[in-house]
């Protein structure tokens, strides 16, 4: 089955459950997808995937956003700034991977290989 299909079979399914549709098709995922990637939806991601992702780009953007607004004109060690951007990510993903686990089981979705 292609790639599209199984998007198209997943976001029909997501729907019936109710969720609001940024729940299950964040803005970043729907940017991702026009420019080309083939990303599954986050409920139909693993565990390790949705960490991954949310940590590297949530501590990417929230540090360099801290960094011009804030930490800057601080004059922090840039350790702290690293280290720092690091934690929140990590906390950030680790949040967000459990929350689309654990809303994916509350909801009864299949899995991606079944759709």
């Amino acid at each position: 089955m292609s790639y599209q299909s199984k998007l198209e079979k997943a976001q029909a399914e997501l729907a019936n459950t109710g969720m609001r549709e940024s729940n299950y098709n964040p803005p970043i995922f729907i940017l991702l997808r026009k420019l080309g990637l083939k990303i599954r939806p986050v409920h139909y991601n693993s565990f390790i995937n949705n960490f991954a992702f949310s940590a590297i780009f949530f501590g990417l953007i929230w540090g360099l956003l801290m960094w011009f607004t804030t930490w800057s004109t601080q004059r922090l060690p840039i350790f702290n700034v690293v280290t720092t951007s690091i934690v929140s990510g990590v906390l950030f993903g680790l949040i967000m991977a459990l929350y689309y686990k654990k809303s994916a089981s509350k909801n009864g979705l299949s899995k991606w290989d079944d759709l």
